[in-house]
């Protein structure tokens, strides 16, 4: 952990496609860009689309590297796991995620420069561990001939329901390019605690996604990619998880991901001065927990 007389190195904060959902390429790129977030997230599809629209792979390089942004991942890749739903047993609304391949996400993070692809096991039904070891380990090996690295989500509605069963199958795999996105929302779903992730033994966590939560009223039906709040708008320990992730590596990316209805309506240069000004706030208070 580092000292009070160990410089800090400030995290990147990514803006994520998820927070600014159904925003293009470019625009996302570009509201990162003008709020000094130094990464994105994108999917495979909006790449894509770009592509489709008539930009060119160097175009797309450019205007990262003009604005000064970089791709932290391509996510998700959800049809390459065991126990997917085919895209025609999925709601509409979703369909589109789970149509993206693993060559759609190669392609996409060979074109742009990624370093991690996100594995994510979304509406998947039950899979036994060993089977999830054997199509993870194989998919990781895939990724590293491609130099990429993977991160393999949990949510609760999945074979990879929480942080235990996604570090046992990691575990398992036992690749250096493979690590756990570990997602405050999905952690705080699961009733996970300060304590585990202190816990956590160096070089498990991959990726990091933070959004905020407030408990919801007993018998609310939950409903996905929806009701996230902006990091200290709610009532997680944020600084609290960040300090412990930062411990244990200081120069890591740090994503926004608030699926939010509230946000979906503004401009992505409004959402991106939000993300900035809010997860600033969180990562600075983390920093200085660190630096006492």
């Amino acid at each position: 952990m580092p000292t009070p007389s160990t410089p800090l190195r400030k995290p990147v904060i990514a803006l994520c496609w998820g927070t600014v959902i159904g925003a293009p390429l470019e625009t996302l790129v570009r509201a990162a860009g003008r709020y000094g977030l130094g990464a994105v997230t994108l999917t495979a599809r909006m790449y894509e689309e770009s592509r489709a629209a008539g930009a060119s792979v160097a175009a797309l390089r450019s205007l990262l590297s003009d604005q000064g942004v970089r791709v932290h991942a391509i996510d998700p890749l959800i049809s390459a796991l065991p126990g997917t739903p085919r895209p025609a047993e999925v709601p509409i609304e979703n369909r589109s995620y789970f149509e993206i391949t693993e060559d759609d996400c190669y392609r996409a993070a060979e074109a742009l420069d990624a370093e991690t692809i996100n594995l994510a096991h979304f509406g998947g039904g039950r899979v036994s561990e060993a089977s999830l070891i054997e199509c993870v380990g194989a998919i990781a090996a895939r990724a590293r001939r491609h130099g990429l690295r993977l991160t393999l989500e949990f949510l609760p509605e999945s074979a990879i329901p929480d942080l235990d069963t996604a570090r046992r199958i990691v575990a398992g795999v036992a690749a250096d390019n493979l690590g756990v996105m570990f997602d405050t929302w999905h952690f705080a779903r699961t009733g996970g605690t300060l304590a585990q992730l202190a816990a956590l033994p160096d070089g498990v966590i991959g990726s990091v996604q933070i959004s905020d939560r407030r408990e919801p009223p007993p018998g609310t039906v939950y409903a996905p990619m929806s009701g996230r709040l902006l990091p200290g708008e709610g009532e997680l320990p944020l600084v609290g998880m960040l300090a412990a992730l930062l411990a244990k590596d200081p120069g890591r990316t740090i994503g926004v991901e608030v699926f939010s209805d509230d946000l979906k309506a503004l401009p992505a240069e409004a959402i991106a001065a939000q993300v900035a000004a809010s997860a600033g706030r969180v990562v600075e208070s983390a920093l200085r927990s660190l630096a006492t």
